[in-house]
């Protein structure tokens, strides 16, 4: 699941729903986690609670990104993790209510670190879903 060479303190590792229902790791990287910390409070706050929230408690798993701009600069996209929070965070890091009409989605490759994460419109029918996942990703598997 991660390259030997790297090692272990590189990252953080998060529980994650698998699509069986069993209970797996998604890793995150520190340097990734400094980044998203200098944007501010309200983006480490996602980072914080809202990433792991989505991926221990998913509304849909999608495998097969088709989409370029969802795919990592390294490495390949693999699975994107949908759901709807039960908050969102302000600029300042306090809480606020979830965005109308929108989902979070989490993104990881394909050794199983997830790289992106962010706020996309909710398809209009399936409101804990993100808008054209039929045609966006390969398959669902939750």
């Amino acid at each position: 699941m991660s390259d030997p060479q790297r090692p272990r303190r590189e990252y953080l590792a998060i529980a994650a729903r698998l699509p069986d229902g069993t209970l797996g790791r998604v890793q995150i990287s520190y340097q990734r986690m400094q980044t998203i910390g200098k944007r501010g409070l309200g983006q480490a706050s996602e980072c914080a609670y809202i990433v792991p929230y989505i991926l221990e408690n998913p509304t849909a798993i999608f495998e097969g990104l088709r989409r370029d701009e969802d795919e990592p600069k390294q490495g390949f996209g693999w699975r994107c993790y949908c759901g709807v929070p039960k908050c969102s965070y302000r600029a300042d890091g306090s809480e606020g209510p979830p965005y109308q009409n929108q989902v979070y989605l989490v993104f990881v490759n394909d050794e199983g670190v997830a790289y992106n994460w962010r706020w996309e419109q909710a398809d209009p029918h399936h409101p804990d879903l993100p808008q054209d996942c039929e045609t966006r990703f390969r398959k669902r598997l939750l």
